[in-house]
């Protein structure tokens, strides 16, 4: 999820608040993250399931992400809140498609950057933009199209496995590209 500095600071301290019992600091931490979660529910809303029935699985996985996150991990809870929320979507995608194929690599797009609905700064906004274009640049450049590939199935909530069928390869050949793309994209 992507917020502003400022505020992430505050949004740690809801959800630490939050894990420790107080209702009123999930609802407001809720309240803050609930425009994030639907318009990433917006972006893998299918025939399967709408954006409504997205968002709701998104906060589910929001609440899991309060109740499962440790302040001693290296990830900060909004990135790990993140994650929850996206692969509950995923996962919900899937079990409502009964076990048909999803497309779901294609609603991670490595050709822009989404920029959060916030009160950002004009020149902060273009930071943002000026290292999204960076980041874009070496995932062109420097990324094999089976990495970029790979990258987007990963980034997309597939596992290892999941890629692996996808593409026909061996889950290694999936592990070896990740550890390619980690090593040409630092820096």
């Amino acid at each position: 999820m992507v917020i502003p500095t400022d505020k992430s600071a505050d949004l740690e301290l809801l959800a630490f608040a939050a894990q420790n019992g107080d209702d009123a600091a999930f609802a407001r931490l809720a309240a803050e993250l609930l425009p994030s979660v639907r318009r990433r529910a917006s972006r893998l809303s299918t025939a399967y399931l709408d954006v409504d029935d997205l968002t709701q699985e998104g906060m589910l996985g929001l609440l899991s992400a309060v109740h499962t996150y440790r302040s001693e991990a290296a990830a900060s809870f909004l990135t790990y809140a993140g994650i929850c929320v996206q692969n509950r979507m995923l996962s919900a995608l899937r079990r409502a498609a009964g076990g048909k194929s999803v497309h779901i690599a294609s609603t991670v797009p490595l050709t822009d950057c989404e920029l959060p609905d916030s009160s950002l700064s004009l020149e902060e906004r273009q930071d943002l933009r000026e290292e999204c274009a960076r980041l874009l640049s070496l995932v062109e450049t420097r990324l094999s199209d089976t990495e970029r590939t790979v990258l987007k199935l990963f980034l997309s909530g597939r596992t290892y496995r999941g890629i692996a069928e996808v593409l026909g390869i061996a889950p290694k050949s999936v592990d070896n590209a990740l550890q390619r793309v980690r090593q040409k994209l630092k820096g």
